[in-house]
């Protein structure tokens, strides 16, 4: 299944989020980003997920990342959270 292949089975299986749903996240008390766990919460979820991407048998899998290394994948993962959810800037 190729990139395209998923991120379209992905839009047909999701029902999405609505964007008053995605606002009442966003004023969540507290933050995401705190109940998370701040920046470490954060760093270990993204370790988690890409330990587990780069680990997978599946080559078509992997090959969505393979402009990346493991380290880059993380920072990038990591950074986008922090921002997206709510951390410093």
């Amino acid at each position: 299944m190729s990139k395209i292949d998923l991120q379209l089975s992905a839009q047909k299986h999701s029902g999405g989020v609505s964007y008053q749903d995605s606002l009442r996240a966003s004023m969540m008390e507290p933050s995401m980003y705190e109940r998370i766990g701040k920046e470490e919460g954060f760093r270990k979820l993204s370790e988690l997920f890409y330990e587990r991407v780069f680990n997978d048998p599946s080559p078509w899998f992997l090959s969505i990342f393979s402009s990346s290394t493991k380290a880059e994948a993380i920072d990038n993962q990591y950074r986008f959270f922090v921002q997206t959810f709510g951390g410093p800037d």
